[in-house]
């Protein structure tokens, strides 16, 4: 979080919420999965057969991840409208009402702009690889 608030630009012109997280969006999941590992939310499973650490990562239980599935099962307002702009879950018109911050319509129209735009980039990158494949292919 030290890092992201580092990156704004902080005169004028102001850089858009938008390209903020464009610009900051290369490497950050790398740079979240080191930060959670360093802090111990995270770590690395062991093979099931051989007792070697394997490159996926799993959750480890911590007051903080308890806390989190609590917000979640409750069905908390923000959380809810978030996690729906993000495409997980959808958001009933109860939650929408019980969540009247200017500030946080903002934030999650963005962010819902941010996830149109990703999945029209991963649906233009499926094309350009399917005609990279089929040119390579000959035909």
């Amino acid at each position: 979080m030290d890092q992201a608030a580092t990156a704004l630009v902080r005169e004028t012109p102001y850089e858009s919420v938008e390209n903020w997280l464009w610009r900051r969006g290369r490497g950050l999941s790398s740079a979240y999965l080191a930060a959670l590992e360093a802090e111990g939310l995270v770590a690395r499973q062991r093979g099931r057969w051989i007792p070697v650490r394997t490159g996926k990562t799993a959750l480890v239980d911590s007051p903080a991840r308890s806390r989190a599935a609590e917000r979640w099962s409750e069905g908390e307002p923000v959380l809810a409208q978030l996690a729906a702009a993000a495409g997980i879950g959808e958001v009933s018109d109860e939650d929408s009402a019980k969540v009247a911050d200017e500030s946080l319509d903002t934030v999650i129209a963005v962010v819902h702009d941010a996830v149109t735009e990703l999945e029209a980039v991963r649906q233009r990158k499926t094309v350009e690889d399917a005609a990279y494949d089929n040119v390579w292919r000959g035909m």
